[in-house]
């Protein structure tokens, strides 16, 4: 996390120093417009004689020929500049190097213009101003040291030519004094400035890269996020929720145009709208999709803020009422085991002694047939009770599909008195499960055993087809068990995995109910889906191999 940290702040420092770099090249740029200007003016000034001649009065041709000069070399550098890429103008070399020579060239043309009485070195302040901002560094105060002594040096030199006024050396240092003085004043300025635009470039940089962060939390949260803003229409869905809504891969993580959200889960959204003390049932976005709850908050203390949806898969609570359920099982079973088990085994007993009786009628032998009949439903309802309270956790592991089902299809049929025609399909061929095989076996064996039943009593041969295969939005393996039956009729659905719910006269109506809970022990859901064609389909939706839930 640390290492995280100290790169992102190295993206956002470079980031900084980048846009630095761009600006210097661009008050550079701006610089040498300026210079061109001044020499235009200059040029212009000398050629009208406006007002009382000032410029070039020492020696004017001399003067208009380094007027030329300069303008002639700033156009060129002005060139430069917008032609080449502005990375070659960012340099504080170059930057030195050019206020050195427009301090030259002001100082030469202040010397044929008879002095600092000309004004010309007042120029000079804001070429030393400009090389307080674009020169960083300890380098930078050799520039008004460099302009102080140019001025001085010329009023030196100005001493020895007889024509020339008087040298004004006091005039002179006061120029100097000046140059150091806005040099101080406008590098002050500059480095608090550029400290300041630092900062706030710095703070921008860490707070883009914590949204950034922000997001890829949210994308890779287990929990599904959904906001929407106050009309319903979704801002940001995450990876978890799209799978959870069975909403497909989107192009992009933000991309959200055009997603058109569960109708389900819009209608749950409108009611906590209405009332937010409103709290929806767990729900299932389409038909064999995971049980999913969704939870609603606001972003902000008012009515136009937006909401935060949270989507949660439903299978941690249905393990909590599982273990409670167990426990519930188990206090149970052993109550049954003493006051039930062993009444009901003599009497058992009792019958089989009686029909070995020589005396009884053929009436009476009936009788004593329904008893052991019954004797013997009662204690599979028994045994079936003892094995959920005795069950034991789920011993999971990543197995090929095609694998477990082909292994299971050959002891299943060993098993059978008459052998059941099983059809496996598994697409794509490498998908894996992470599964308890035999406790996983146990579920595909009820499956199995009622959907060969049935298809037998309708079509005539006991037909069972296994199709496995991955889910595109979810990536989590699946599994259909079909058969060639009747189906279940609309009014039983509600009921069909409830325990000792059964429509058979010799069943005992746990053996979906145990499947269930079989499954939703191995993190995995157990489902009935209609057949368009004719029958049932019960669907298992496997938890991801690779992705371990608590």
């Amino acid at each position: 996390m640390q290492a995280n940290g100290a790169s992102s702040r190295q993206e956002a420092l470079a980031l900084v120093a980048e846009q630095q770099r761009q600006q210097a090249a661009t008050l550079l740029q701006i610089y040498n417009y300026y210079r061109l200007v001044v020499g235009i003016a200059l040029l212009v000034i000398f050629d009208r004689e406006i007002g009382e001649r000032l410029l070039g009065t020492l020696n004017p041709d001399a003067f208009l020929v380094l007027v030329l000069a300069y303008i002639a070399i700033n156009m060129i550098i002005t060139g430069l500049g917008l032609m080449l890429p502005g990375r070659n103008f960012d340099r504080p070399t170059l930057s030195f190097i050019i206020v050195v020579l427009d301090i030259i060239a002001l100082a030469l043309l202040m010397h044929h213009s008879g002095g600092v009485t000309s004004g010309l070195g007042t120029l000079m302040i804001v070429s030393v101003a400009a090389g307080a901002i674009l020169v960083p560094g300890r380098i930078a105060t050799a520039l008004p040291a460099f302009a102080t002594l140019s001025v001085l040096f010329e009023e030196f030199y100005l001493s020895f030519v007889p024509t020339a006024p008087a040298p004004d050396f006091f005039q002179a240092g006061l120029l100097g004094a000046l140059y150091f003085a806005t040099f101080l004043v406008i590098q002050g300025l500059s480095r608090r400035l550029q400290r300041s635009e630092a900062t706030s470039l710095l703070r921008a940089a860490e707070v883009a890269s914590l949204e950034r962060l922000n997001r890829l939390i949210v994308q890779r949260m287990r929990t599904g996020i959904v906001v929407f803003d106050t009309a319903g229409r979704p801002r940001l869905v995450n990876a978890s929720a799209r799978g959870l809504l069975r909403l497909g891969d989107p192009r992009s993580e933000d991309d959200t145009q055009g997603l058109v959200m569960p109708s389900v889960l819009m209608k749950a959204f409108r009611a906590w709208q209405a009332d937010e003390t409103h709290r929806s049932e767990p729900f299932r976005p389409e038909a064999g999709a995971t049980e999913i709850r969704v939870n609603f908050a606001r972003l902000a203390n008012h009515p136009d803020s937006e909401v935060v949806t949270f989507v949660e898969d439903n299978t941690e609570l249905t393990q909590q009422a599982q273990q409670l359920k167990l426990a519930a099982l188990g206090r149970l079973s052993a109550s049954i085991a003493h006051e039930i088990r062993n009444p009901l085994g003599a009497i058992s007993h009792a019958a089989q002694l009686l029909r070995e009786s020589p005396a009884l009628e053929k009436a009476d032998l009936r009788l004593t047939d329904i008893i052991q009949t019954h004797s013997k439903r009662m204690n599979e309802v028994i045994e079936n009770i003892l094995e959920l309270s005795r069950r034991r956790s789920p011993e999971p592991r990543v197995m090929p599909m095609r694998a477990w089902l082909e292994d299971f299809a050959e002891h299943f049929n060993e098993a059978q008195e008459r052998p059941v025609e099983l059809e496996i399909v598994v697409e794509p061929e490498d998908a894996q499960v992470r599964i308890d095989p035999r406790q996983m076996d146990q579920v595909l064996t009820n499956l199995c055993v009622n959907g060969a039943r049935y298809s037998e009593k309708e079509s005539g041969r006991p037909w069972v087809a296994l199709r496995g295969g991955i889910d595109a939005a979810t990536q989590r393996p699946w599994l259909e068990v079909l058969d060639e039956g009747p189906g279940v009729d609309a009014q039983q659905l509600d009921n069909l995995f409830e325990p000792f719910y059964t429509t058979e006269e010799t069943g005992t109506g746990l053996g979906l109910y145990i499947s269930r809970e079989l499954c939703e022990a191995n993190q995995a859901q157990l489902s009935y889906l209609p057949r368009e064609e004719g029958g049932s389909c019960f669907r298992i939706n496997f938890p991801h191999p690779q992705r371990q839930t608590a």
